[in-house]
């Protein structure tokens, strides 16, 4: 008998587990509270402009992102970083190129790191302090930050570590889970004692790697789609509604609630759920997808101790600054990347998608992301949905000049500023920092909710306690970003892990 699949959320996460549904035979439908699908993958293309209000890329070393995207067949679509072009640290006003071979908090090469102008000398004798400490990692979690400093000292996590990772997270390292979000350095420390030992064999066999591969395979790590990464989402619709699966926007369930039935017959209990437009429908499995706090209200009836896990877990919330500007707007070709900022400013970080990406900006325009931290806030079963929003802003009449001391930080009153408010302070940022003479022609501002999970010290006890409160409802999963990683192929392997697990759920409960 084929199995009826209920995916709730209708983002990259439940798409995927929506199309391994597909793939293995089921009946599937989809719900999504909103009125698009994707989540936080939003591709907007506007006036010869590509613009990303959520992820612009994803992680090549990571296989999910592209399985599946040769599953759908979008193979000749992935686009590479464009080569030749630097990134850096702003720190104390001043532009730093990231050294050469720098990893995500590690340098794999010395030389680089020696003399690299990010950090002083003093900070750089502290980091070489790790070349010589005994092992300092117990069992127990602790806080990414705490354990760098103790090996490397503060300047290696203020003016590298933190910049380069806490705005995935949009949190300190001071918060973060060593064990959830960079269980590797437990291994460096185990293997090889010292971080700085570590990272320099890594780097000197990725060298080796390198040395060996093809002159064309790309370097960079990271990997987005020429028409944007929302090409995936409407492919993974269309091939899905092509397949016969039930695709319902702007619906989401009131409560899901297992059917009573006869222990003797040896099978999972279906699923009764209420629809918000009214309806009811029965089905052999779930998919929860839809974020923690949702999740956490459906299933607190029925299993108390996920939905308080759930609840447990933190979110954070930013906004997206995207600025269109023509190209003579500066005396010279724009050739940076972006930066990220390590001090007090008010953003953290600039891309500039039409010189990262190949196809983000026609001929004659420059396009440019600015990532701006917002309040942090704590989700309860009382929060409303998470939610975004994209809005077209006016240029004003007269934008503000930040003044000595206006410089804002995570935590601010950015969440109660108006678009208009917002725009005043980052266009003056980043019009000084990449020389633009002329305002910008297209502005957007988008706002993300409460929608970046912060996996803090204890983040996978709190997974785990979420997985055991599930053990009574073997055919319900939920996934996403909350749990098992945040990024975009994170997410597709975690919608198709869940989809497998509920499947297998039924096949084990199906009498012979």
């Amino acid at each position: 008998m084929t199995a009826r699949l209920l995916v709730v959320g209708g983002g990259i996460t439940g798409l995927a587990a929506a199309w391994e549904g597909e793939r293995a035979g089921a009946e599937v439908t989809v719900v999504e509270s909103r009125s698009r699908w994707g989540g936080k993958v939003h591709t907007e293309r506007v006036d010869g402009f590509v613009v990303e209000h959520g992820p612009d890329a994803f992680v090549a070393y990571r296989p999910a992102g592209l399985a599946l995207i040769r599953d759908v067949g979008l193979d000749d679509e992935v686009v590479t970083v464009n080569p030749g072009r630097s990134v850096s640290i702003r720190v104390g006003g001043r532009m730093h190129p990231i050294p050469q071979g720098m990893g995500l908090v590690l340098p794999q090469r010395i030389g680089p790191f020696v003399t690299t102008g990010l950090l002083g000398w003093r900070q750089k004798l502290r980091a070489g302090l790790d070349l010589v400490l005994p092992r300092r990692l117990g069992e127990a979690d602790m806080s990414i930050g705490a354990f760098l400093r103790a090996r490397l000292g503060a300047g290696v996590v203020e003016r590298l570590a933190d910049p380069m990772v806490g705005g995935i997270y949009g949190a300190s390292l001071d918060e973060l889970s060593l064990d959830a979000v960079l269980p590797s350095l437990r291994d460096n420390e185990r293997t090889h004692r010292s971080l700085l030992l570590a990272a320099w064999a890594q780097g000197r066999a990725r060298r080796g790697e390198r040395a060996s591969a093809t002159a064309s395979a790309p370097v960079s790590p990271f990997r987005s789609l020429a028409g944007g990464l929302g090409t995936l989402v409407e492919r993974l619709v269309q091939r899905l509604t092509e397949a016969g699966a039930t695709l319902r926007l702007q619906t989401y369930p009131l409560s899901i609630d297992p059917l009573s039935i006869d222990p003797a017959v040896g099978r999972a209990a279906p699923t009764r759920v209420r629809f918000s437009d009214g309806s009811e429908e029965t089905f052999d499995g779930v998919v929860l997808a839809a974020g923690a706090a949702a999740c956490a209200d459906l299933l607190a009836p029925h299993a108390p101790s996920t939905a308080a896990a759930l609840n447990e877990i933190r979110h954070s919330s930013t906004a997206v600054v995207t600025l269109g500007y023509p190209a003579d707007a500066f005396p010279a070709p724009v050739a940076t990347q972006g930066w990220l900022d390590a001090g007090p400013a008010p953003a953290s970080g600039v891309t500039v998608s039409s010189v990262k990406w190949p196809g983000r900006a026609t001929d004659g325009q420059v396009l440019v992301r600015v990532f701006v931290p917002d309040k942090v806030a704590l989700r309860s079963p009382q929060s409303p949905p998470a939610s975004a929003s994209a809005t077209p802003v006016a240029a004003p009449s007269a934008p503000a000049t930040p003044t000595a001391g206006s410089a804002l930080a995570a935590g601010s009153a950015l969440a109660a500023d108006s678009d208009t408010g917002l725009l005043a302070r980052i266009e003056p940022y980043a019009a000084d920092l990449l020389g633009a003479t002329l305002p910008p022609t297209f502005r957007r501002v988008t706002r993300w909710r409460e929608v970046m999970p912060k996996y803090t010290v204890g983040h996978l006890d709190r997974v785990s306690r979420a997985e055991a409160g599930l053990t009574a409802y073997p055919t319900w999963q939920v996934a996403g970003a909350a749990l098992r990683g945040v990024g975009i192929p994170d997410c597709i392997a975690d919608g198709r892990r869940a989809t497998r697990a509920v499947l297998a759920a039924l096949n084990e409960s199906t009498p012979t």
